[in-house]
């Protein structure tokens, strides 16, 4: 709980009302298209929580909910919306988790798939929720997380 109000501020103002202010300005073109699809990336700490990232935390978990409302509020217009919530996934930004041989061992041990995802992974899932074959699933988050527990 040792955060400042401005990082609070600045980590929700990032990932939860841009994530929605984002949503609102394509919805203008994808109504003139018939429909689309949005798909929001959350994370894996939205359902466990990582240590001492408390607003990080919290708003991948408000982006859940953002979800949830967003399919309501735009099924009307032939709008899915859904979410990804990727859990370690070997990128630049992932890579202080997974850098010492020891730490990603530790990692691996607690999936059940013993292995640290690939940012491809998580792109063949975005790819099938804009795709035709997905058309019936709106409001639904999907977890990428190795068998990692995904469920609040």
């Amino acid at each position: 709980m040792d955060v400042t109000e401005e990082v609070w501020d600045k980590i929700l103002e990032i990932n939860v009302k841009a994530t929605a202010l984002m949503t609102k300005a394509v919805v203008p073109e994808m109504e003139k298209r018939g429909g689309g699809s949005v798909v929001i990336v959350a994370s894996l700490a939205a359902y466990t929580p990582f240590p001492a990232l408390g607003p990080y935390n919290v708003s991948k978990t408000a982006l859940l909910g953002l979800t949830k409302n967003l399919a309501i509020e735009l099924a009307q217009k032939n709008i899915n919306v859904n979410c990804l919530a990727p859990g370690i996934i070997k990128t630049k930004f992932s890579h202080v988790l997974w850098m010492d041989e020891a730490r990603e061992e530790s990692i691996k041990e607690a999936l059940r798939i013993r292995r640290i995802g690939k940012p491809e992974e998580c792109a063949g899932i975005v790819s099938f929720l804009c795709s035709e074959d997905a058309s019936y699933i709106t409001g639904e988050t999907v977890a990428v997380s190795g068998g990692a527990p995904s469920r609040l």
